[in-house]
């Protein structure tokens, strides 16, 4: 018969095997990630960090002086041993090398937590549910980025820093090492500054009330490691610009509208995403240990996990940060509440409970198991049906298209990755420029006019203006935001004689400026309006049958048939867009106008 610890680690063992499997199975996606890689590329070949924007032309331009330079300082050299480190495994290894590295980053992370509970004797059971809950919650950040080293690292300070209360061991001083490595990997490096700084507060307290559990060597030792490892973050080409910048309210311009700085919250209100249960349980379990624990809870866990909680709820980039700390913290407290409540009741219920529990976590592991074996196929690539642009940049570069270009916000750093330095872009997703960043989406807006310039000249819209003004020769465009909306200035360009289409596919679109330069272009590869409209359709239909929840694919796809003057399936459309949200009175102005004209 197989011994309940050897079942155990078996069961774990193809739980993360598993996990593992998942974190592979998730192509090369991120936006950020290609610049990262480019700016890689340069610091690896000239053997310098980067002292300008060299990838946008816009920002060359003595009109577009940069008006936050420590910020764009801060961009360009804070990354550069993780962007070093992601070139060199794309050069040997391309696609796969970053996949591998991405995933072995979430599974250690991962694995340390799980490492922490079972070190502080937290039940199978309560562990199972705490790390799948993780698990589910990291399947949101599988992003090729250098905050994938924030992540891990996070789990690192808490377990250094609980395994030197719980144990007191010279393991402490590896935070030195640690945070010097990771002030210069990722600007989250101060979230490990602040976790240590809460420690060093909460150990303050407890000084002077008398409730420290350290002896005075340990406590002297607790303080010059902790002081030490601050000091040595600021070992990094920025310094601590990172806290003057994530504190100071004037650089939220850059982040309004920004998805993963909007609270999680709003995404369901706004029904941009479903509803996030493994967050939700996350909160459950720390709002009951908070209630039935909070005479129990250590000082330092109280501050942190409500800390935590805070940003989480205001900033969903966040939410790992929490998921972590209360994975390491709020787990063990609720395994110790539901032990005590269980064994007042009696030693016997508590063990038929315990049994009951494993059974449980040992079918839903087989399950869960099967399910994803059913489809990892290890199809290591690029995400090039979904986000990165690869078809249509190569149109451009097997074409030649010359001039300059207006790109897609998040197709920026692909672009400078694949065409720099034959080609600059117009932006990308470091947003370093905040004058061009307003342009930017006054452009995408199609917008007619803005207060903040002047009046038209002779009624030429304020898009066409910018456009000319940069002298814009072709564009590279999303067919649809990350939200499903398809941008004002795809549907002016399509019914422009100004531009023409000449290459789409279900997520680009590549424009070009109907002149001589561009004649050959055009006569071989024009496309009509309606097959643009037709590529909308269909991508529009597809999204939203798999998102049943976000109504903007159906506003997409009405607005498509509509210009097309299919006014039937348009207000199908539209209605059904409105059923996902009712209250929502541009879907209510957009019906009325079509039954109008339809009568």
């Amino acid at each position: 018969m197989i011994k309940n610890k050897t079942l155990t680690a078996i069961v774990t063992i193809g739980l993360f095997s598993i996990f593992f499997f998942s974190f592979l199975n998730v192509k090369l996606w991120d936006y950020d990630f290609w610049w990262h890689l480019a700016t890689g590329k340069y610091i690896i070949t000239t053997g310098s960090l980067p002292e300008k924007d060299i990838f946008s032309y816009t920002s060359e331009l003595e009109e577009n002086k940069n008006l936050f330079p420590e910020r764009e300082n801060f961009i360009l050299k804070q990354y550069w041993l993780a962007q070093s480190l992601f070139y060199i495994i794309y050069n040997f290894a391309g696609p796969t090398g970053i996949i591998l590295i991405r995933s072995m980053l979430l599974i250690l992370t991962m694995v340390i937590v799980y490492l922490w509970l079972k070190r502080s004797g937290v039940s199978f059971h309560i562990s199972f549910i705490s790390i799948f809950l993780l698990f589910q919650t990291l399947n949101r950040y599988t992003g090729e980025r250098p905050v994938l080293f924030s992540i891990l690292f996070t789990a690192v300070v808490l377990f250094l820093l609980e395994d030197f209360r719980e144990r007191k061991t010279k393991r402490l001083f590896l935070l030195v090492p640690l945070m010097l490595l990771w002030s210069n990997m990722h600007g989250g490096f101060i979230i490990g500054d602040i976790i240590i700084m809460v420690y060093m507060v909460g150990e303050g307290l407890k000084i002077i009330f008398k409730k420290s559990v350290y002896k005075k060597q340990e406590r002297m030792a607790f303080y010059i490691a902790a002081v030490l490892a601050i000091g040595a973050s600021y070992i990094n080409p920025t310094g601590w610009d990172a806290f003057f910048i994530a504190f100071s309210d004037k650089y939220d311009i850059f982040t309004q509208g920004i998805q993963e700085y909007k609270s999680p919250f709003s995404f369901y209100a706004e029904k941009l995403r479903p509803f996030d249960y493994s967050y939700s349980i996350l909160i459950v379990m720390f709002f009951l240990v908070s209630i039935f624990r909070n005479k129990r809870l250590d000082l330092n866990h109280i501050m942190l996990v409500s800390g935590f909680f805070y940003i989480g709820i205001t900033g969903s980039r966040y939410l790992i940060f929490f998921a972590i700390a209360a994975t390491m913290i709020v787990a063990k407290e609720l395994d110790i509440l539901i032990n005590d409540l269980l064994r007042k009741r009696g030693e016997e219920l508590y063990k038929k409970v315990e049994r009951v529990f494993a059974i449980a976590v040992f079918c839903s592991v087989l399950l869960f198991m099967i399910g994803r074996l059913d489809y990892v196929k290890f199809d290591f690539g690029t995400a090039k049906f979904t986000s990165v642009p690869e078809n249509a940049v190569n149109f451009i570069q097997e074409n030649r298209i010359e001039g300059n270009m207006f790109n897609d916000f998040g197709y920026g750093g692909y672009i400078a990755w694949r065409l720099y330095p034959w080609q600059k872009t117009f932006i990308d997703s470091r947003a370093l420029n905040y004058s061009v960043m307003l342009e930017f989406g006054w452009l995408s807006a199609a917008a007619v006019s803005d207060e903040r310039v002047n009046p038209p000249v002779g009624k030429i819209p304020l898009w066409e203006r910018l456009l000319n003004h940069y002298k814009i020769n072709f564009m590279i465009l999303s067919l649809t935001d990350v939200y499903g909306a398809v941008s004002s200035l795809v549907f002016e360009l399509v019914e422009s004689d100004k531009w023409a289409s000449v290459y789409c596919d279900p997520i680009s679109i590549v424009f070009v400026r109907n002149i001589e330069q561009n004649k050959s272009i055009i006569e071989k590869n024009k496309l009509s309006q309606e097959d643009v409209y037709n590529m909308i359709i269909i991508k529009s239909s597809l999204d939203a049958m798999g998102n049943r929840i976000n109504p903007r694919y159906l506003i997409s796809l009405g607005e498509a048939f509509y210009r097309m003057g299919r006014l039937n399936d348009a207000l199908t459309a539209y209605r059904y867009a409105l059923k996902r949200m009712p209250e929502n009175q541009a879907i209510k102005e957009r019906l009325a106008k079509i039954e109008s004209e339809l009568k």
